[in-house]
């Protein structure tokens, strides 16, 4: 009993001993870090004290963070060329808004939508400038915090720690949303050039705003239907005689 005892207390040693080498050898004795995206053999090679999981994880994670090395640059890029005219619409969109005064906002209703003047209606303005504003307001946001998270990750990854994980924002998530409300046809054409992208998250909102868009734009014409319906109709009675 006592022998077993004292086998398990030095196996515990041992393996206290083999995780201590194993992260001496990820940030001590490689120079404080393993390089991100190594190149060869080198980068998959195990180091004293490994696991093979464990070389399989920091394979995984120097990968990851060559990736998102990429990655942070087109988030910070995207999230500027986003933010400047979303802030610039919100502007615009909040100053309309207080110029039409939120009563006659308020009258905007479907019959509205009908006219082909709407485009150049005040109210119909305001309301789709200031929606755009606040979604390209809300992406930026969320672009500029994957690109934060990006850079941490890849610092963790650097120092042989967990990386953070980084994902769809919500912010940008609900942003795409409202650009397929707002603006249906834009949010058709962003909604099928995520569906290319490699990020699942990404893919399924992307498929998310092409219905989206698809059923906005569908009640936007069959109100317009309907409007051109009755307009017939009363066209058809006026040419009726009266008994």
């Amino acid at each position: 009993m006592a022998c077993g005892a004292d086998l398990l207390v030095a196996r515990d040693q041992q393996r206290q001993q083999l995780q201590q080498q194993s992260v001496a050898a990820r940030t001590g004795a490689t120079g404080g870090a393993w390089a991100v995206g190594g190149a060869g053999a080198a980068a998959g090679r195990a180091t004293p004290g490994e696991t093979s999981e464990e070389t399989r994880l920091r394979i995984f994670d120097q990968q990851e963070a060559k990736r998102l090395a990429a990655e942070r640059v087109s988030a910070w890029v995207t999230g500027v060329l986003v933010g400047i005219p979303g802030i610039a619409a919100l502007v615009f969109g909040l100053v309309s808004l207080h110029r039409v005064g939120l009563s006659e906002i308020g009258t905007l209703g479907f019959a509205d939508l009908r006219q082909l003047g709407i485009v150049t209606d005040a109210r119909f303005v305001a309301v789709v400038l200031t929606g755009l504003g606040i979604a390209g307001t809300m992406c930026a946001a969320g672009l500029a915090r994957r690109g934060f998270l990006a850079s941490r990750a890849i610092a963790e990854v650097k120092r042989g720690e967990k990386p953070t994980i980084v994902s769809l924002s919500w912010l940008t998530h609900y942003g795409l949303l409202l650009v397929a409300i707002f603006c249906p046809p834009l949010g058709l054409i962003v909604g099928i050039l995520l569906k290319f992208s490699s990020d699942e998250d990404i893919k399924g909102v992307g498929g998310t705003m092409i219905i989206l868009s698809l059923i906005v734009m569908a009640v936007l014409v069959a109100n317009a239907l309907l409007s051109l319906a009755e307009g017939f109709k009363s066209a058809q009675e006026a040419k009726t005689p009266a008994p």
